[in-house]
């Protein structure tokens, strides 16, 4: 079972002001992680880019996360960019995260493998993906989205149904601070 993260507009603001540190809300996407133990995560980020090495991708984001749960930290998705597109699934070069997750599972697990993402930006996936938790990316994950994590985590790990449409938040822009 496979947790696609994201970083930026996640697990921070994608907007940093100087209240607000890089990578912040990690301790509470963790928290949940930590009631999933077979539960592993595979970095969807734009952070994974800046390494040519996908081993050294996993090794250096590893860093970021606490001592616990850094062994769960298994891969990072390929760049959409080295992709073959006749090899697309489904014709997913439009939606270029779901492509790039679709592309790590095929490559590193089973094509039944049980997955979901945590993203900021829909339209990098395909319409209406149910394992898709999709975050406004000036809010980014806060304490409030975790019922909503252990009811997609209990849906990839217990075979649950997915949680509806209507039960997710409706995110709105916040406001603006002046």
């Amino acid at each position: 079972m496979i947790v696609f993260l994201d970083f930026d507009g996640v697990l921070h603001p994608e907007i940093l002001r100087s209240s607000i540190k890089l990578l912040e809300r990690l301790p509470l996407v963790e928290e949940v992680l930590r009631e999933y133990p077979a539960v592993e995560i595979v970095i969807s980020s734009a952070w994974r880019l800046k390494y040519d090495d996908p081993k050294v991708a996993v090794t250096e984001l590893r860093k970021h996360f606490s001592p616990d749960i850094a062994p769960r930290v298994v891969g990072v998705t390929p760049d959409h960019h080295t992709l073959c597109d006749k090899d697309s699934p489904e014709s997913l070069t439009s939606y270029t995260r779901h492509w790039e997750c679709e592309s790590w599972i095929r490559t590193n697990r089973s094509a039944y493998t049980r997955w979901m993402a945590i993203d900021d930006r829909d339209g990098m996936f395909r319409p209406f993906t149910e394992h898709l938790m999709v975050l406004h990316r000036l809010e980014a994950f806060t304490q409030g989205h975790q019922d909503l994590l252990r009811a997609y985590l209990n849906a990839l790990t217990r075979e649950t149904p997915w949680p509806k449409y209507s039960e997710k938040p409706d995110f709105k822009t916040p406001e603006r601070e002046v």
